[in-house]
């Protein structure tokens, strides 16, 4: 029989190889050209530095939604908010080094 202790877990591996192919694909992905109709005017016609701020502007407006969506989720689930807390926990305390 196997010491769970020391069994590794196959799963950080694997999650750490989906986040650096999700940032890879978002990275090297091409600057997006989908905006309505009234942004592309309003930005067509702005100086540079008009135009760069209400890219970002527009970028931060989509990702919005996620944001208040992972909020609500904590929020109202307790199973989430106490994994986050442990998982918080267990990097802190790698973090300073205090182990068990």
């Amino acid at each position: 029989m196997r010491n769970a202790a020391f069994v590794r877990d196959p799963r950080p591996s694997r999650r750490r190889a989906l986040i650096f192919l999700f940032l890879a694909l978002l990275l090297s992905a091409p600057r997006s050209q989908a905006q309505c109709s009234l942004c592309r005017d309003a930005v067509s016609s702005a100086d540079p530095k008009t135009r760069e701020a209400m890219n970002y502007a527009i970028v931060g407006l989509a990702f919005a939604p996620y944001g208040i969506g992972a909020f609500a989720a904590f929020v109202v689930s307790p199973k989430l908010r106490r994994h986050v807390r442990e998982r918080l926990g267990a990097f802190r305390k790698k973090k300073t080094g205090d182990f068990l």
